[in-house]
């Protein structure tokens, strides 16, 4: 990133190369180009969940904690988004959370930008101004830190869009129309295969829990079936319609007292005679 090599949202095939090669060196270790990919599109995600978190109103993050403060209704929503990974920001924060905003805060879809799939083609309108969007500014959330010796004000964060901000900044040589769009396509095409790669997962989990739960049905089933409750409603009404001389009041009542599993245990459990009296004191 240091030496301008990105291109749209990723390198070049030789950079990659480069990049393996640095990582050899230094770990050792050779990772892989598609391994290194693979760990840079998990630390965009990472970057655009967790500045997604920190731009929702009433949410704040210390940065020297690492603690994100959020009420409980909030984390529920975003839960419904992804309850993993939003639990370990609950838990942990997000580590190097403004190394990864200098890396991605220009190639990171957020907001509008990161439309799902399935969503219908924008306008020509709306498609004009997520290319503005896209091309001229990228979201990442500032975080203040304030002098300890200052008086209790609270750490707060905010959103910032980059290259708005009044901070002096590099002239950067200007890039033609084309390449611009080139750009867009670029950033749409890794956005959506992304989430591609997202639904997949998902879907994936939601089919085999949805198997589990089934089996877990069938054998509760097969349990049931082959182990009936001896104090069930059922084997209660079955004592009741035996007895003789037990007038329609005393038999609707007995029906109500049924809904209570304690009171089914004692009625089935208890000497036959007293049954009746029993029934006549409810």
């Amino acid at each position: 990133m240091k030496s301008n090599a990105l291109q749209c949202s990723t390198f070049t095939k030789d950079e990659w190369g480069k990049i393996n090669a640095t990582m050899i060196a230094t770990t050792k270790m050779d990772y892989g180009i598609e391994r290194l990919k693979g760990k840079w599109n998990r630390l965009r995600k990472v970057h655009r969940m967790f500045s997604e978190l920190l731009g929702h109103t009433g949410v704040t993050w210390d940065p020297n904690t690492n603690k994100v403060n959020a009420a409980e209704e909030v984390w529920q929503h975003f839960y419904t988004v992804n309850k993993s990974d939003y639990k370990i920001f609950k838990r942990e924060g997000c580590k190097h959370y403004h190394i990864l905003g200098e890396i991605f805060s220009g190639t990171t879809a957020t907001g509008g930008l990161g439309n799902a799939s399935t969503q219908l083609p924008a306008t020509s309108d709306e498609e004009r101004q997520l290319e503005d969007d896209f091309l001229n500014r990228g979201v990442h959330v500032h975080v203040e830190n304030i002098d300890d010796d200052a008086d209790e004000v609270p750490k707060r964060s905010r959103r910032e869009d980059i290259g708005t901000s009044g901070e002096r900044r590099r002239k950067e040589p200007k890039i033609s129309k084309s390449d611009k769009l080139e750009a867009c396509m670029a950033q749409w095409s890794s956005t959506v295969s992304l989430k591609n790669e997202e639904t997949e997962l998902r879907t994936l989990y939601l089919k085999e829990k949805l198997s589990k739960i089934q089996r877990q049905s069938c054998n509760q089933s097969e349990f049931e079936a082959t182990s009936p409750d001896p104090y069930s409603n059922i084997v209660c009404l079955d004592i009741l319609n035996k007895m003789e001389g037990v007038s329609n009041e005393i038999y609707m009542k007995a029906l109500k007292a049924f809904k209570d599993p304690d009171f089914r245990v004692s009625f089935v459990r208890m000497p036959e005679a007293r049954r009746g009296p029993i029934l006549e004191l409810l």
